[in-house]
């Protein structure tokens, strides 16, 4: 916008410095001594005494030469420039007989001039790499940005690369659960504006954070950060992104309840890794998007939340980029036969500036009981468990590994179980399709 706004007035500074002098040197004077004839003739002024407005000639042509320029370049689309530029030109051709009608001479022709170069050369700028920006802006992304991040892009040096490249992103995804539950209990109507408040909460908010939206549906909002430049704090971005939006949906969540008496259930997946960015469809339906494993990833990521009862997990991409910054704790570990190495994931807690040694103490319980879990010491794991557990709240991973736990200390080893704990070596993990 700056730029824009710069490049305007160096137009408009320009043309009006040159047809004002043109104007002072009496360039326009012929054509003024026709057009008061004729205005003579057609009764309109007297012939003798007539007073002219030189004052309101000059502001009119310094003012259509800084408005046209900033018109043509702002507005992207050729229609809407093309508009401008004739309406500013026929409310200032019109400016002459009218003023004529109250015994005055106004020259239509030193602004008229004005108009006219300063649209040609605003549509000249147009026509450049940086004057097409915001146009190709808008087409790629459209409304999935935040103005503050349209802005930079736009004052960018060079414009973001759209015809394919990979990138380090970080994808996060945000999951509506219940919406079958939702829909055998409420009204269409009333499901409508549920599922809108979900959606219009969370993509508002990532986008506000310099998140890229890149899909929206009633049961999923997916974002991307990282995607339209090179971030190196990508995965912090996310993260700190994502900690807020939990506490606004759980918020959403109580409003939800207290308006249709039922909550509203979700779950958040981070992952990072290598995604080709680029555009996407035909001409005329096509759309700024990444294609890569990890968009898959946190999408399930997002949904395993339903197991654990967790609301946001983040995979080990991300574990690696933000472990100094944020304080998590295990989940599960899986296994992928396709490239034969373990893979784990974690429940995102809170920053580390915000957590206290409370909740570090439990957090250490927390994972010392995953271990001894790990190691089949399921009477140890039970232990370690239960004293992790906040005294009068609920912590619905915890209560899922008590559970876990108190299975394992009820029930031996079954023959199932023993196979895959024998074909994933370890004995402590999923197979990774099971996500």
């Amino acid at each position: 916008m700056r730029r824009y706004l710069l490049t305007s007035l160096t137009i408009g500074g320009s043309v009006a410095l040159l047809v004002l002098s043109l104007y002072l040197a009496g360039g326009f004077a012929p054509m003024l001594t026709r057009i008061t004839g004729a205005y003579v003739n057609w009764g309109l002024i007297a012939a003798d005494g007539v007073e002219r407005v030189k004052w309101l000639e000059i502001l009119t042509l310094v003012s259509v030469s800084f408005g046209v320029a900033w018109g043509v370049i702002d507005v992207s689309r050729l229609p809407q420039k093309i508009l401008i530029v004739v309406s500013i030109a026929l409310v200032t051709l019109v400016l002459s007989p009218t003023i004529a009608l109250y015994g005055r001479i106004f020259d239509p022709f030193a602004p008229l001039t004005a108009v006219l170069l300063s649209a040609v050369a605003a549509f000249v700028y147009s026509r450049t790499e940086k004057g097409k920006r915001k146009r190709i802006l808008e087409d790629v992304l459209g409304a999935r940005v935040s103005q503050r991040t349209f802005d930079e892009l736009l004052q960018a040096p060079t414009l973001p690369e759209f015809q394919g490249m990979v990138r380090e992103v970080s994808i996060l995804t945000c999951r509506f659960f219940n919406h079958a539950e939702l829909q055998e209990k409420l009204d269409p109507a009333e499901l409508l504006k549920m599922s809108n408040l979900f959606i219009r909460s969370a993509s508002t908010f990532l986008i506000s954070k310099g998140a890229y939206l890149d899909e929206s549906s009633p049961e999923l909002v997916r974002a991307s950060f990282g995607m339209l430049g090179k971030a190196g704090d990508h995965a912090e971005q996310a993260c700190r992104a994502a900690i807020e939006l939990r506490a606004r949906l759980r918020n959403l969540s109580q409003e939800c309840e207290s308006r249709w008496f039922l909550p509203l259930h979700f779950g958040v997946g981070i992952c990072s890794g290598p995604v080709t960015v680029g555009v996407y469809g035909p001409p005329r339906d096509s759309f700024f998007s990444g294609i890569g494993v990890e968009t898959d990833f946190s999408r399930r990521l997002a949904h395993a939340n339903v197991r654990y009862g967790s609301d946001l997990l983040i995979g080990p991409a991300t574990y690696r980029l933000v472990h100094e910054s944020f304080e998590v704790r295990p989940m599960e570990m899986f296994y992928d036969p396709a490239s034969n190495s373990m893979t784990e994931i974690y429940q995102l807690l809170a920053r580390k500036e915000g957590f206290t040694d409370e909740d570090r103490g439990r957090r250490d319980l927390f994972w010392q009981g995953m271990i001894l879990m790990r190691e089949r010491n399921f009477e140890g794991a039970l232990d370690c468990f239960s004293r992790s557990r906040p005294p009068g709240a609920d912590d619905p991973p915890v209560a899922f590994y008590i559970g876990r736990a108190q299975e394992g200390v009820a029930e031996p080893e079954s023959r199932g179980s023993r196979l895959t704990r024998e074909f994933t070596e370890d004995g402590h993990a999923r197979l990774i399709s099971m996500l």
